[in-house]
């Protein structure tokens, strides 16, 4: 097929698939006309299908969603659900690895028309963590951890034909909050070949076992901008009986290790939250010419 056809391919999915044919336009603009496109080429079938089973699943506002046997979500008024495997779908056709730590994901209404951030939602089980161990953590230990996972992730970016992503900075420091048992943080970065500025910004609830993590992700934003967003979806999640950090048995239950690694599991996720970043604002910009 030649480079011409293998773009004709991609307007003839219906409506669903074209917002997948924008979620891809930063790969498809910068592959050669060959392999690289018939695998962008590839790429859009698998988001298309991801975009459109995912949609097909999305649970309403008001819904009362378990989140892996560990506790409730309510989902907040002008939000949807996805669920885990629908979720997992959509991001493993964005080039992320098969992860089953996540548990689903909260968007925006007319996120499907207009998409403007996501909320991903992570299971750790790794053993119970010790919010003392994370009052200590200095800031030095947690950009060295994240950027050692960056670095390992770019590499296997740059073999997929992926554009590397580069920690900026680091816009709120982890703080952690004794009442809630619950830490936040956020980080910026670049992305290559993109003139915008990514956002992940986390928060994480320790449990009995593990740590639940709430991972907003959007092109960069001002904090004040991402509260209101995020604030009535942690608001509305608690652990089920049994399941809370009190709960804690030290005569029984498994203690976590490595607090600096695993305390945030969600800098791990750096790699497809930025290149969802990356897609959403693509879509959006798109849609923005489109109605000037």
């Amino acid at each position: 097929m030649g480079c011409g056809g293998g773009y004709r391919l991609l307007f003839r999915f219906s409506a669903c698939r074209c917002i997948a044919l924008v979620l891809l336009m930063p790969l498809l603009s910068g592959a050669a006309c060959s392999r690289e496109v018939v695998s962008s080429v590839d790429r859009l079938k698998r988001l298309a299908t991801a975009l459109k089973e995912a949609e097909a699943s999305t649970q309403p506002s008001s819904s009362l969603v378990p989140i892996a046997g560990q506790g409730l979500l309510e989902v907040p008024e002008g939000t949807r659900f996805v669920p885990a495997e629908q979720t997992r779908a959509f991001l493993e056709s964005l080039g992320s690895s098969p992860d089953f730590s996540v548990m689903g994901m909260i968007i925006s209404q007319n996120f499907y028309t207009d998409p403007d951030w996501m909320v991903v939602i992570n299971w750790k089980e790794i053993g119970f963590v010790d919010e003392d161990r994370l009052k200590n953590l200095s800031i030095r230990q947690i950009t060295r951890s994240i950027e050692k996972v960056v670095a390992t992730q770019n590499k296997i970016r740059q073999k997929t034909g992926l554009p590397a992503l580069h920690l900026k900075n680091l816009l709120l420091s982890p703080r952690y909050d004794t009442v809630t048992h619950s830490a936040e943080y956020a980080t910026d970065w670049t992305i290559e070949g993109l003139d915008r500025e990514g956002v992940l910004f986390s928060h994480d609830f320790i449990g009995r076992s593990g740590i639940l993590s709430f991972n907003f992700i959007a092109m960069a934003r001002p904090l004040e901008a991402i509260y209101p967003i995020t604030d009535p979806i942690t608001q509305r999640f608690s652990y089920l009986a049994g399941h809370n950090y009190s709960d804690f048995d030290p005569a029984h239950d498994r203690r976590a290790s490595y607090a600096h690694d695993i305390a945030f599991p969600s800098w791990q996720k750096t790699g497809y939250s930025l290149m969802t970043a990356a897609a959403l604002y693509w879509l959006k910009r798109r849609r923005d010419k489109k109605s000037s």
